[in-house]
């Protein structure tokens, strides 16, 4: 074994020496490589002599000025070339040919006769000149091509030294490899029980160690994510429950009280709609990163879900408590700047001290009521938790409960009110108008219970009802008579809105022409293409659609202008104080002047007395409704429409 090895070792002495030679000869062989660039060199010579010579010519034909700089610069440049052939490779080229001797000897001639007489050259001289370089023209060209010659052979002669070379090291290099080889499995075959002891300990060290770690790593990551929001990094509701529980018994033992400050940003629905959610993270994660940098020392920020988010507190009092709900808003309402949008919300606030409440589902329900109180103020408001926001949420839901049950109870009923002919008084139309008796609520206003059907999801069920009665009762009518119906902006949600109408008036029998759908600026306040589509498929039926209470909510003329509107109707607060105050009489005036000039009828609510209608007729008004023509009555008031016709219900629709 030792012998062997010794032999090895030995041919790996000799054979590194050898391949140190062969890549010395090697590196040897490619600097003449380097060196074989005659031929180039006499080629730019033989280019700088043309250029010089055509400059020559182009001034002795008269086709340019002769320039002394350039023509000395061609000169010099061609007297450098000319050393050149004085020096190393080039000059043994050329003292090798008594031919090439002579040439380089005329050319130098050729250059010396016109460096002595560059300052006094004309036309007879240069064209002296130029006789003599034509001379050699065909013998530089020669010589180039000789030059090329000569190395083109040198560098194949040194391809092939260099191809013998590079057998040769890899040869000696493939020898090695196989030495190497050869040794390396002695060695292993020398040493295979230790090793093979060795790896197997340290492999069942480190896969001991590496699940240990992954197993720690895995435990900390889990519980991150379970404990954290994935989108802002904060604390997520079951950490926020854990440490409400820590505080709510901290409490309960004589520690500070415990304090939750719940926030809900105002708009952020409209940045996600018309932003984007991209943009809609990105300013979460900014609020997120406000409320750590404003929290106290010991407070716990957290996010809860959606835009919510929850700063637990401890030993606030109510006043210290509204004041940080303030700092709160301030600091969240500053603009927020994402890319190249500038962007402001606002917030909402429902704080709730420890009163002693039993568990922490009862004190996070308290300040969810505090954060609904706040909320019901309108934007950026704060509210403490007070223990009749608890009556008041019963009640609220209640009267929900109450709302659902309504029209299944026959609770509901359809009101009808007149329009008339502003100029005659005579009845055009009646407008239908839903109205709500409680056996122990009583009359409740549609300005209550309209708001929570929309909330609760209603408001579609009890429009369909609305619409199909009222188009019921004009069917009977003998009189052609219009019909008003009011639609909700929720109820143009519904992709099948047009064709329910369309179904109702083929149930019905009433001609679309007479059915008008009034409809409130709000609808157009988002006008997507869903909105748009429904009110141009109401209008191809031949339904007449109004626009209700016009100037009192998103007005604009380009609502107007995106949407042909058959009426416009003057809300009743103009109405109301057309005869008493200039601004509502203005209003009112402006607003008959551009239904008639886009060619609309103008409906005035609201009129009451003699005085208002008086001035309305003057305004030019078309149509006039209120109590001075008629208050909303139900149905059995409306029989003297029927004339002798008996009322039949329809198949399928009950009365």
């Amino acid at each position: 074994m030792r012998r062997v090895l010794g032999t090895i070792i030995c041919c790996f002495v000799l054979a590194t020496g050898y391949i140190a030679y062969v890549i010395a000869e090697r590196q040897t062989t490619l600097e003449k490589f380097s060196r074989y660039n005659d031929s180039w060199a006499v080629s730019q010579t033989l280019s700088e002599y043309m250029r010089l010579e055509h400059q020559l010519a182009t001034y002795a034909l008269g086709m340019s000025d002769l320039d002394d700089d350039n023509l000395r610069l061609r000169l010099e440049i061609m007297q450098s070339r000319l050393e050149l052939f004085e020096e190393g490779n080039l000059k043994t080229f050329v003292e090798s040919d008594p031919q090439r001797r002579e040439l380089i000897g005329k050319l130098r001639d050729v250059l010396d006769t016109l460096n002595a007489r560059i300052e006094t050259l004309d036309p007879p001289i240069i064209k002296s000149l130029l006789q003599r370089m034509e001379a050699l023209d065909s013998p530089m060209t020669r010589l180039a091509s000789s030059s090329l010659e000569v190395d083109v052979s040198k560098i194949i002669t040194a391809q092939a030294e260099l191809r013998k070379l590079h057998f040769i090291y890899t040869a000696l290099a493939g020898g090695l490899i196989l030495c190497g080889i050869i040794l390396v499995g002695m060695l292993l075959r020398h040493n295979n029980l230790l090793d093979r002891a060795h790896r197997r300990m340290q492999k069942l060290t480190d896969d001991l160690r590496a699940a240990s770690w992954e197993l720690k790593s895995q435990n900390n990551r889990l519980e991150y994510v379970a404990h954290h929001d994935s989108l802002t990094g904060l604390p997520n509701r079951m950490l926020f429950r854990q440490d409400l529980e820590a505080r709510l018994i901290a409490a309960k033992q004589g520690g500070p009280v415990a304090v939750i400050l719940l926030l809900d940003l105002d708009g952020f629905k409209d940045v996600n709609d018309t932003l984007g959610h991209d943009i809609g993270d990105a300013l979460l994660q900014m609020v997120a990163g406000r409320l750590v940098d404003i929290k106290a020392p010991g407070d716990l920020v957290c996010r809860l879900g959606g835009d919510e988010f929850a700063i637990l507190s401890a030993g606030l009092g109510e006043q210290q408590a509204l004041e940080f709900a303030r700092r709160l808003m301030d600091e969240l309402g500053v603009v927020y700047r994402i890319g190249e949008q500038e962007i402001k919300v606002g917030t909402c606030v429902g704080v709730t001290i420890f009163n002693g409440e039993p568990d922490t589902d009862e004190f996070f329900k308290r300040a969810d009521l505090a954060l609904y109180e706040a909320k019901a103020l309108g934007p950026s408001h704060a509210c403490v938790f007070q223990t009749e926001m608890q009556t008041r949420l019963s009640e609220r839901k209640s009267f929900e409960a109450d709302l659902q049950d309504a029209l299944a109870n026959g609770e509901m009923e359809v009101y009808f009110q007149p329009l008339a002919i502003a100029a005659t008084r005579e009845v055009c139309g009646y407008e239908a108008l839903l109205r709500w008796t409680h056996p122990k609520r009583g009359s409740v206003s549609p300005a209550d219970f309209i708001p929570v059907a929309e909330k609760i999801g209603v408001i579609d069920a009890l429009g369909d009802w609305v619409l199909r009665t009222a188009c019921m009762e004009a069917a009977l009518w003998t009189t052609p008579l219009k019909i008003a119906v009011n639609l909700s902006a929720i109820q143009f949600r519904n992709k099948v809105l047009a064709q329910k109408v369309a179904a109702t008036l083929e149930l019905t029998g009433l001609p679309a022409e007479r059915l008008e759908l009034e409809i409130t600026e709000s609808v157009l306040l988002d006008k997507n293409d869903l909105t748009l589509k429904t009110l141009r498929e109401l209008k191809t039926l031949g339904i007449q659609i109004a626009m209700d209470d016009f100037g009192t909510g998103y007005s604009s003329l380009g609502s107007l202008r995106g949407f042909p509107f058959d009426k416009l109707k003057i809300d009743r607060s103009f109405i109301r104080d057309i005869t008493t105050r200039a601004d509502a009489l203005a209003i009112a005036e402006l607003v008959t002047g551009i239904g008639a000039s886009l060619g609309m009828t103008t409906t005035a609510e609201g009129v009451e007395t003699e005085e208002q209608l008086e001035c309305v007729k003057n305004l030019g008004c078309n149509q006039v409704q209120g109590y001075l023509i008629g208050r909303p009555a139900p149905i059995s008031s409306l029989k003297h429409l029927h004339a002798e016709r008996e009322r039949e219900a329809l198949p399928g629709v009950a009365w």
